[in-house]
């Protein structure tokens, strides 16, 4: 279990750790039920960054803009590569050999810039509007996030890494060699339940925000699956980071346009 963490952590962060030595294809593909406990890492980093900004009198516009900032230096860019590479795929060519071709060269095309641009946006607006309501005071003497707020803040990164997981389970993995290899078609139903455990106390925080976030961040999972296995033959890496980044972005503007109303 260990060294699946230390894979986990190693692969969907720059902290410090190691990638084990010597391990087998096994502890890669059971890393995948530590990939929400890595979204609660993400998400926990941008609530602190959010709050330190506010309550410093800063605007909820650039606490959005650093807390964003933060997720992608804390994930080296990594996620938001596969979707700068998967915009280029499919925008770039009609043939599935030809796509993944265009996915797995390392310059970035107008598709690929516009495409990371626009989800960046996406993300800064939805969290502006979620940071926008105000602070909440405690016993302590210095407002915190309300609770809605730190759990809609929470809920896209984990649930957003479960979908991730998921989109892995079942799926076809296109190329004879790759990133992806070890997880995609490896990742075991027990994996997502383990996985989907780490989801559970943000139900118990605030129920309605962890819940609309919960299902809005695995929609775009459900979508790659489909149109990638026409589209591509199959999921890749770069395919799984596009859904976590997408799953982020669709699971706040859940929390910010749907939680409201339930």
């Amino acid at each position: 279990m260990w060294n699946a963490l230390r894979i986990a952590l190693a692969f969907l962060t720059r902290l410090p750790v190691r990638m084990p030595v010597g391990v087998s294809g096994l502890f890669l593909a059971r890393s995948s039920a530590f990939f929400p406990l890595i979204g609660w890492l993400v998400g926990g980093m941008m609530a602190v960054i959010a709050w330190a900004v506010l309550v410093l009198g800063g605007t909820p516009l650039l606490a959005a803009v650093l807390a964003v900032t933060a997720s992608a230096w804390l994930t080296r860019g990594l996620h938001l590569d596969g979707v700068a590479d998967l915009c280029d795929g499919l925008g770039g060519s009609h043939e599935p050999a030809r796509r993944l071709a265009i996915m797995k060269d390392s310059a970035t095309g107008a598709f690929g810039v516009i495409g990371v641009v626009l989800l960046l946006l996406i993300k800064v607006a939805a969290l502006t509007a979620l940071l926008a309501q105000v602070l909440v005071p405690a016993r302590c003497g210095v407002p915190i996030l309300a609770p809605s707020v730190a759990v809609g803040l929470l809920v896209a990164p984990a649930a957003a890494r479960w979908a991730m997981a998921s989109l892995a389970f079942g799926s076809r993995y296109p190329r004879e060699i790759g990133t992806g290899h070890a997880f995609v078609g490896q990742v075991r139903a027990g994996y997502l339940l383990a996985g989907l455990l780490f989801l559970f106390p943000l139900l118990s925080l605030a129920v309605r925000p962890a819940l609309v976030g919960i299902l809005c961040a695995q929609l775009p999972a459900v979508w790659l699956r489909f149109k990638c296995n026409k589209a591509l033959g199959g999921i890749t890496g770069d395919v799984l980071g596009a859904a976590c980044e997408l799953g982020e972005a669709a699971g706040w503007l859940g929390v910010v346009l749907l939680a409201p109303w339930l």
